[in-house]
């Protein structure tokens, strides 16, 4: 095996968890209102290393590992297309790659020169999650064709079942929904926070002592991503429902188990989030296990679809 071939996949490990970091980070910084502490873009005040000040260092960090991710993509393509085996897996993910991370290059320099606008601080996030699900379906291509190397088709994906293909590809379909849901809802979190709306529900699970409250302002965006929350459930449970009568491979079962346990926690941290007033480590953990439930729904995904 060529050495573009032993060193792609770790490298998408690395840059998925570096993705993670910065998704997380960039969460911080929204959150610590160190979003215009260096009001200009790609310089700091000027200068390529800005003073030491905290607000300052923490949009500078987000700044350092947005820059490390962007490395680790380049190397990435450049593993892609010097080898002809990967070009022919991954070249149009890769292509879609490139293409997300400048988009989000863009977005991001924008956020800043145009003062934190919310609906360029949504887009910049969605586009970050998309990012992240790209590398996340290249990570598993390059894994299957490492496996496929190695094994046998059937041995390598860990068959352990019989399911109908059908219902396989069923419940995929499930999953994928439930990802866009999730990332819908990360857009209404994004909007939620960004808008100054976190606290605009300061009670649950009444908001402001009602159940149904009016649909506009502050408190309708708030509400709105509280409907949203509600409805990921629904659809994650419908999903793990349908599919626990299926005999599904461990590939394909274990993700499906863990989202289960993640919208558990997700709820939890939501709940905390509106009862402790957006504590800072609750809010960053609560968009961490949004990033990690969508991505394990994209596995969830993949793998059902490959069963």
């Amino acid at each position: 095996m060529s050495a573009a071939n032993d060193r792609l996949v770790p490298l998408l490990r690395l840059t998925l968890l570096l993705v993670f970091v910065l998704v997380v980070w960039g969460g911080i910084v929204r959150l610590s209102g160190s979003g215009l502490a260096i009001p200009d873009w790609p310089l700091a005040h000027g200068k390529l290393i800005p003073k030491p000040q905290h607000n300052v260092l923490i949009e500078y960090i987000h700044r350092a590992i947005a820059g490390l991710v962007s490395l680790g993509t380049l190397g990435i393509a450049f593993l892609v297309f010097r080898s002809a085996r990967w070009r022919a897996r991954l070249l149009p993910l890769t292509l879609a790659a490139l293409i997300t991370l400048a988009l989000q290059v863009f977005m991001g320099a924008r956020v800043v020169l145009e003062e934190l606008p919310v609906d360029r601080v949504v887009a910049h996030l969605v586009i970050a999650f998309l990012f992240f699900a790209i590398l996340i379906r290249m990570a598993l291509v390059a894994r299957d064709a490492e496996d496929e190397a190695g094994a046998s088709p059937a041995a390598a994906a860990g068959e352990g079942g019989a399911a109908d293909p059908g219902k396989r590809r069923g419940i995929a379909l499930w999953a994928r929904i439930a990802a866009g849901a999730v990332l819908a809802q990360v857009a209404l979190g994004g909007w939620v926070s960004s808008s100054g709306a976190a606290l605009a529900c300061p009670d649950f699970p009444t908001c402001q002592g009602m159940w149904l409250p009016p649909m506009h302002g502050l408190l309708g965006i708030h509400y709105a991503h509280r409907l949203g929350a509600y409805a990921v459930t629904l659809i994650i449970l419908a999903m793990l429902f349908r599919s626990a009568p299926l005999a599904l491979p461990p590939r394909a079962r274990w993700p499906l188990r863990i989202s289960g346990i993640l919208l558990t926690i997700q709820f939890l941290l939501g709940v905390a989030n509106v009862l402790l007033r957006v504590p800072l480590p609750v809010s960053a953990s609560h968009l961490g296990t949004a990033l990690i439930l969508f991505g394990t729904l994209n596995v969830a995904s993949y793998e059902l679809s490959r069963a």
